[in-house]
């Protein structure tokens, strides 16, 4: 098919690729751009399939607990949920960092450093679950974590400790296996992680439908919840390290020097990262039930459940390009990129208008029969929340490209600003405009510190990477 300008063409054009490359493999250089796609487009495919899983779970988990549990310890639930989120960072990025290294080593052919990015990212991730254990276990005693998070029934005070220790317990032991979702995603093999991610989300729902059979407590609901996708990563990692990639099994004399020290400085930097975009994205529900009380972030974080489904596709269709673009880069494939991001973005940008579109005409109706007649959304806030989407829809492939092509320090510093001046407008709004607040706090973030200038560098990456691969070659012939 043509390259052509118009969307409705690099569309069509996107999805004829997909669906013709399924059926290939890679048979050398010139079929490379086609096992790019084959993969990404497996990987899309049981992303939908576990997504819809995901989804499916999701709905019936909401309308579960919520009837279950109640306003109030639902929405401390949520906010445990928010503060944990916030400890993606604890990781250093070295879980994410882990994608490029590994894709670049496998573009590259060079299996030993992939194991070497692969080791040091396990065993130091492992020395951070271990200093985290011993934190939690010294301080868990002194916090009064109802206080904290501002509960005030004699069940929700009772049970807010142990909901927390049990979080950050999962948390804890599910840090490592980070390194089985990073190599595999940096392979372009995302699609057995998520079809064991699939097999996860499925038992946790039979264990929820069991502790609520059981009329168990907060603290064994989430624990019903968590563990099972945890013990499925575990058994991925078995499968994975144990099969046709047991020469790239984390094994403690792999471990190098300068490769451990390239990912904590790559792992640094995603870090910063990691840690912006927590803060701006995960304390909304904090500042509500601080402002507004817990009851509260229940009627702000279920209509952003049902907005986060479209930004969870826009995920799906953008971070299985995020390791092609690695894998394109280090095999000096710029037009390729090119291609590929016009295509992923246009694909996103008008899926992203349908679905805001249904959700702001029939939100409430599907809130209705999602959760209960009890929880309803204002116009105003499926309005805000649509327009918070649409600017994902715009800076999601941007993010996916940049990491892909190694720029986690433009992002670290507008994710940053982002975070600083999202709290503060969030804080400042919610006083004044209620839940609504937190999300126009976001979006004027977003529109402000991000959107601008990482438009002008991911179009400065675009333009630099064939004049860097002929001055990269040009060196070497030179030696």
């Amino acid at each position: 098919m043509k390259e052509t300008g118009r969307p409705g063409t690099a569309i069509l054009s996107c999805a004829w690729n997909a669906l013709c490359v399924l059926s290939h493999r890679d048979s050398g250089s010139a079929s490379r751009s086609q096992e790019r796609y084959r993969r990404a487009a497996l990987s899309g495919i049981t992303a939908v399939a576990s997504k819809l899983v995901s989804i499916g779970t999701s709905l019936l988990t909401v309308r579960l607990t919520y009837r279950y549990l109640g306003a109030e310890r639902y929405g401390m639930w949520l906010t445990i949920s928010a503060f944990v989120l916030m400890l993606n960072f604890a990781d250093f990025g070295m879980s994410n960092g882990l994608i490029n290294l590994v894709a670049d080593s496998l573009g590259r052919d060079n299996r030993v450093a992939a194991k070497q990015a692969i080791s040091s990212a396990f065993w130091m991730l492992s020395g951070i679950s271990l200093i985290l254990t011993v934190l939690v276990a010294s301080t868990y005693p002194f916090v009064n974590v109802s206080r904290l998070f501002n509960v005030h029934s004699d069940l929700a005070v009772h049970e807010a400790g142990l909901s927390a220790l049990a979080l950050l317990a999962c948390f804890i032991v599910n840090l490592p296996l980070g390194t089985v979702r990073g190599t595999q995603t940096g392979m372009q093999n995302a699609a057995s992680n998520n079809l064991w991610g699939m097999t996860g989300t499925i038992a946790s729902l039979v264990g929820l439908l069991f502790a609520i059979h059981l009329r168990a407590g907060l603290p064994v609901l989430i624990l019903s919840l968590s563990v099972p996708p945890i013990l499925a990563l575990l058994f991925n990692g078995v499968a994975l390290f144990g099969g046709e990639e047991r020469d790239l099994a984390p094994g403690p004399s792999a471990i190098n020097r300068d490769t451990a020290l390239l990912m904590l400085r790559v792992g640094a930097t995603y870090f910063v990262l990691q840690l912006a975009i927590s803060i701006g994205m995960q304390t909304d529900n904090v500042v509500i039930a601080q402002i507004m009380g817990p009851t509260a972030v229940a009627d702000y974080a279920v209509p952003a459940r049902l907005f986060s489904l479209v930004n969870n596709v826009l995920i799906m269709l953008s971070g299985s390009m995020w390791p092609a673009y690695a894998d394109a880069v280090a095999r000096k494939d710029a037009e390729w990129v090119r291609r590929s991001f016009l295509r992923v973005s246009i694909a996103g940008a008008v899926f992203t208008v349908f679905a805001v579109f249904v959700l702001m005409i029939c939100g409430n109706r599907i809130l209705a029969i999602w959760v209960g007649p009890q929880m309803t959304a204002t116009p105003l806030l499926l309005a805000v929340f649509g327009v918070q989407c649409m600017v994902y829809a715009y800076l999601q492939p941007i993010g996916f490209l940049l990491n892909g092509t190694a720029q986690y320090r433009v992002q670290a510093i507008c994710a940053t600003c982002m975070a600083v001046l999202n709290l503060g407008l969030s804080i400042l709004f919610v006083k004044y405009l209620g839940i609504v607040g937190a999300v126009l706090g976001t979006v004027i973030a977003q529109l402000m510190v991000q959107v601008v200038p990482l438009t002008l560098v991911t179009r400065q990456v675009l333009q630099s990477l064939p004049q860097s691969f002929e001055a990269e070659a040009q060196e070497r012939s030179a030696i």
